[in-house]
Parts: C-alpha cells; structure tokens; sequence
C-alpha cells in the first residue's frame, strides 16, 4: 500500500531559479550543487496536472533486507506502482515539509542523471532540518551507489497525465 506523504495541488514558480530565491529570503540553505544544478539544467516548472502525491519508502519496504545499489532500488519501484520525481517537484517539495524533525535526511528518487552538476558529477537531491535551519543539499546519484535497509527515499504516485515514464 502507498500512503500519499505531500500533496503538491500547485507550484506558484516558473523556474527553480525563482523557487531556491524564494527559499533564501525565508534563510533556508541551499547547497552550492543545487544551485550549480539549477542553473546549469534551468530546472522549470511543467504543466502538471496537480495534485502530485508523493510517497515516502523506506528501502526494506521495497523488499532489500541488506546493502543495494541505487540502480536495483529503481527497478524495484514499477512493481510497487511508484514513479521517480522531477528533480524540480524534489526542490519544490522543501516548501511544503516545515514539520521536518530535527536531524532527518530524506532522499528523492529522481531520474538517473537528471541532476549533474558542471563538473558532470551526478546528484539526488535531499531534504534536511538541522542547526534551526531548513536545507536543501544532494547525495550522490551513481547507479552502483549503496543504500540501506533503513534510507528513506520519496517517490511519486503516479497520475498518468503528467509524469512521464523516466524509470
């Protein structure tokens, strides 16, 4: 079963650009590869057809009991009726996860080298709460990299009019 985590029902932004401006004005932290990613993608906003539900799975629940690799955790995730995220909806999403606790790290499964920075270093982008603040940062995005049973990653249930199939 896939609990629907965050219900996007619209983005007030044309571009990542003006989202990430938004976010520093509230003191959020964004991490210079995001903000290399953003400008070297420029990461806009599409016409989804909203609301888009993501969903938060944790990697035991996807079925590994041990180390896996990023790669085998997304061919995985068809069979649990789930979708990658856009690396832009990944960016939005800060804006609506305020109740973020203290110390938690939350991963989202976005499309194998959606998100590479000028220096050709592939990312996934993460959600973080820690020092007062909120923050916006990336983890590695390699196929052969190792996750745990325990790593939380967010995904998208799927609407069939607005995400297209990147896995």
């Amino acid at each position: 079963m896939n609990q629907v985590w965050k219900n996007i029902k619209s983005v007030d932004y044309k571009s990542c650009d003006d989202c990430i401006s938004d976010f520093k004005k509230k003191n959020y932290r964004i991490s210079p590869w995001i903000e290399n990613i953003i400008k070297n993608k420029n990461l806009k906003f599409k016409n989804y057809d909203y609301p888009i539900q993501l969903v938060r799975k944790n990697v035991s629940s996807l079925g590994f009991d041990g180390p896996t690799e990023l790669q085998e955790i997304y061919k995985k995730i068809n069979s649990f009726g789930l979708k990658l995220v856009p690396p832009e909806i990944a960016i939005l999403t800060r804006k609506f996860y305020e109740e973020q606790k203290t110390g938690e790290w939350l991963r989202f499964a976005t499309p194998m080298d959606s998100m590479i920075d000028t220096d050709g270093v592939p990312h996934l982008p993460k959600l973080g709460k820690a020092l007062g603040f909120y923050f916006i940062e990336t983890y590695w995005s390699y196929s052969k990299a190792i996750f745990h049973p325990h790593n939380e990653f967010v995904f998208i249930l799927p609407n069939e009019k607005n995400i297209e199939d990147d896995n």
